[in-house]
């Protein structure tokens, strides 16, 4: 047996040693075969079928939307003034109704840079609250309530966050029936926002004039569809996302936001705050979605609303002409130009403002009524010739000059303070408001 034994060791000692790259060398076909195969499918896949992949990869991004950080497009209205109309949808909202509040009262103390890094921050804190509460659209003890609707949740949030959490308001002094713009706080959104070195309870809050600023800037940061719309005296917010590329955001419903969410119908503001008729709709404009054309040329009109409120009517035909020169087919900016252009002798730039200043002097002259309106006309210009002391707008202030500028269109009415009159939503109660110092309670 050991012979033997010996003998096949030895025979085994003569064979050739086979190598052991040889042996790896063969087997790298066997493993690189399937990973080729999937990387050819997955490449002819993509080639062929390119329109559902990007389908895949939009569905992922717009899922769980994150925070639009907007770059600041100018610095002074000015610049703001050259970038063309085409343009200005790429323009932070918030950004243009702030740049058209610089330099005037009540806005000695804005810092745009630092407002609009408030607003991130308040759209960060939204986002993070809705996120979390986005399970109750389908859970059966809210779903009813927020009408099984993805849009309709973050409409409400946006509000609730806003008001219960950051703090935001509504101007009391606004609902007392003085409403004036003299102070630009009532009309643009600086008027929420606090001061480098403030609290949002030091501001005096805001109004249907501004209040739907802020929820639009802040949706947008968020990447909602929201619109500004307006009817006569009033403005709210739309969701306006029946294009949107994200299925659950693809409705269309409106917001108020000036005390507590509420969704009313477009009918409701036939006759709220006044009643409207379809042709009264329809040559103003009214309940359509602004475009961002005509949210500047908003903002514009605003601007010169505060000159008209401090006598200054060569400002305010300024305003009233660039916001007409955004938003031609409004017929109140005309008007309400007319009247400053007249009180102030202001000349126009625009040749068909030119024409229709040029037939309302002709009527004034024609009408002996308007004997003393000329008097009164003349008086304002000599004042303004011989007091040429400036204020923070670039204008004197005088004294005794009555405000409001009516017309034939749309009468000058400053924004209806507070909610309609019995507005309750039949969804929700309104949310009330946190007074300052307030505690702020946790929600479930």
């Amino acid at each position: 047996m050991g012979g033997k034994r010996t003998k096949r060791l030895l025979a085994r000692a003569k064979r050739p040693k086979r190598s052991v790259k040889s042996d790896r060398a063969k087997r790298i076909p066997i493993y690189a075969a399937p990973l080729a195969i999937i990387a050819v499918l997955v490449a002819g896949y993509y080639t062929f079928y390119p329109g559902d992949c990007r389908k895949l990869e939009e569905t992922a991004a717009t899922k769980r939307p994150g925070i639009v950080r907007f770059p600041r497009s100018a610095k002074t209205l000015n610049n703001l003034l050259k970038i063309p109309a085409d343009r200005l949808g790429d323009v932070d909202i918030a950004e243009m109704d702030l740049l058209c509040a610089t330099g005037l009262p009540g806005a000695e103390k804005l810092d745009i840079d630092h407002a609009l890094a408030t607003l991130d921050l308040w759209a960060d804190r939204v986002k993070f609250e809705t996120e979390r509460h986005l399970y109750r659209v389908t859970d059966p003890r809210h779903a009813e309530h927020y009408r099984h609707s993805e849009a309709y949740l973050r409409a409400e949030f946006l509000v609730q966050i806003l008001c219960e959490d950051v703090g935001v308001k509504y101007d009391p002094s606004a609902r007392t029936g003085t409403f004036s713009f003299k102070d630009s706080r009532v009309a643009f959104i600086h008027g929420m926002i606090p001061a480098p070195d403030e609290s949002v309870a030091c501001t005096p809050g805001g109004t249907c004039a501004s209040m739907p600023v802020m929820y639009v800037a802040i949706g947008r940061r968020l990447g909602y569809p929201l619109k500004l719309v307006t009817t006569k005296g009033h403005v709210f917010v739309r969701w306006d996302g029946r294009d949107h590329p994200n299925p659950a955001w693809r409705e269309r419903f409106n917001m108020e936001g000036t005390n507590g969410f509420n969704s009313f119908p477009d009918g409701y503001y036939k006759t709220w705050p006044f009643k409207l008729t379809d042709r009264q709709v329809k040559a103003n404009g009214y309940l359509k979605s602004l475009t961002p054309r005509q949210e500047f040329a908003q903002f514009l009109a605003a601007r010169g609303h505060c000159g008209t409120d401090h006598g200054q009517p060569a400002f305010a035909a300024s305003c009233y002409e660039n916001a007409c020169g955004y938003d031609p087919a409004s017929p109140a900016y005309p008007q309400w130009f007319a009247d400053a252009a007249i009180a102030s002798g202001f000349r126009a730039h625009i040749p068909a403002l030119a024409k229709l200043v040029a037939r309302r002097r002709q009527r004034r002259v024609l009408d002996p009524d308007s004997i003393v309106a000329n008097q009164e006309a003349a008086a304002r210009r000599e004042w303004l010739r011989t007091h040429p002391k400036k204020d923070a707008i670039g204008f004197g202030v005088p004294t005794g000059i009555p405000t409001g500028t009516p017309n034939m269109y749309q009468p000058y009415r400053p924004p209806v303070p507070a909610q309609p009159p019995g507005g309750v939503s039949t969804h929700r109660q309104p949310s009330r408001p946190l007074m300052p110092g307030q505690p702020v309670q946790n929600r479930p």
